[in-house]
């Protein structure tokens, strides 16, 4: 035994063996060819889908557009466990499509991969993609701006709005350029707008049955302004009056220090309203009072500045009439020197015409009231003189005959 182990051959054959199972182990470390024969390989077979992975696109970007590729798509790999987890964790690998040599049209091209260790089975799911290759074309479009209008406050318009800048350049495939209809920049606001809207929007590029177009806009946002207002104008108030005061009681006037008001509201609804009325109840009123009026709001009418005004209503009690009559005559300031005839009236007498409130006039009698001829500075001769009424004070009195006319003689010497 000990001669057979000194034979160099021996030694030799052992080394080469061992040799062998080292390169072999080796080999499948640091990842030889699966040869698929091994029962552990089988036992670390694993496959897994790598989903969402960015797809490169390598082409002329400066004078081309390419459409149809997808942004991402799924790879599957299959292949013993180490690889596959290794290769799902560091993702340094790449999805593309080369598009160095293609020319404009439409054309059914393969997703490739790199950098995946060829001990992997890939699959890459989809596989192809249907794609356009567009000749570049950038044109500068106007912007309109738009927004709900519904949500307006009630009573408030927009103007026309402002878009900085009016302007944008739009790049993207010439049949799809050729295609534009509408560039808008959409205001986005939540409530009730009452003020001036003024906000960055982005502007979407849409075709004519208002598709959004896939295209490059510079810049991607405007800034729209859109004037809110609410439009007001001055109107005119009318009083009315409803209920009845108190028998005895007369409503002489009834007006406001506050003749118009402003009202605010939409145009369209401010044209419709000439004039506000406002309801004055007179029941029980005995004396001069002052009250405050709220102001109904018009159907639209968002805003009434002032909304109350101050009413004020002047009474007084109601008057009556009644005729005194013969109420005589009385004289005074006749000149010692002289007589004096009554031409006319006649009888001496005339009737007296008093106005005044009821219970006044019930206690009123002849007594009360004197009808004064007064020839003081008279002369001898015929004359016409005012007749002079003195009498109560919470009355007014009308004469029927407010001249008398009088013949004065000289009296004769005896």
């Amino acid at each position: 035994m000990d001669k057979f182990m000194e034979n160099p051959w021996f030694v030799r054959i052992i080394s080469m063996l061992l040799a062998i199972l080292l390169f072999v182990t080796a080999n499948d470390y640091f990842g030889g060819k699966d040869t698929g024969t091994m029962p552990n390989d089988m036992e670390n077979a694993n496959t897994d889908t790598i989903t969402n992975v960015p797809v490169e696109v390598y082409y002329d970007s400066e004078n081309l557009v390419v459409t149809g590729i997808p942004k991402t798509v799924d790879v599957k790999i299959e292949g013993q466990r180490r690889f596959v987890e290794a290769t799902k964790r560091q993702r340094d690998f790449t999805v593309y499509v080369d598009l160095s040599d293609v020319q404009i049209g439409q054309h059914r091209v393969q997703i490739l991969y790199k950098d995946i260790s060829d001990k992997l089975k890939v699959n890459i799911e989809p596989a192809y993609a249907d794609i356009s290759v567009q000749e570049k074309v950038t044109k500068e479009f106007g912007v309109e701006a738009e927004f709900n209008r519904s949500i307006l406050a009630e009573g408030f318009e927009a103007e026309r709005p402002d878009v900085e800048p009016k302007t944008v350049k739009i790049t993207g495939a010439k049949d799809v350029i050729e295609k534009i209809s509408y560039v808008k920049a959409t205001i986005d606001a939540s409530g009730l707008i009452n003020d001036t809207i003024r906000q960055y929007a982005k502007v979407t590029v849409l075709d004519r049955e208002l598709n959004k177009l896939d295209v490059w806009v510079e810049p991607e946002s405007v800034l729209v302004t859109i004037p809110v207002t609410n439009p007001r104008k001055n109107v005119p108030i009318k009083i009315n009056t409803t209920g009845t005061p108190p028998d005895d009681i007369n409503i002489k006037t009834i007006s406001t220090v506050t003749p118009e008001v402003m009202i605010f509201g939409r145009t369209e609804v401010l044209q419709n309203v000439d004039e506000l009325e406002v309801t004055v109840d007179v029941s029980g009123i005995r004396e001069d009072t002052e009250i405050e009026v709220p102001i109904k709001y018009p159907l639209g009418v968002n805003k009434i500045t002032p909304d109350k005004i101050k009413v004020k209503i002047l009474a007084e009690k109601k008057l009556e009439e009644r005729t005194l009559k013969d109420v005589k005559i009385e004289s005074k300031g006749l000149s010692s020197d002289l007589n004096m005839e009554l031409v006319s009236p006649a009888n001496g007498t005339v009737s007296l015409k008093v106005t005044g409130e009821k219970d006044t006039l019930e206690k009123a009698i002849k007594g009360d009231f004197h009808v004064i001829l007064n020839m003081d500075g008279l002369k001898a001769g015929e004359h016409e003189v005012d007749l002079v009424v003195d009498g109560l004070n919470d009355v007014q009195w009308e004469l029927t005959e407010k001249k008398v006319k009088i013949r004065l003689t000289e009296k004769e010497n005896v």
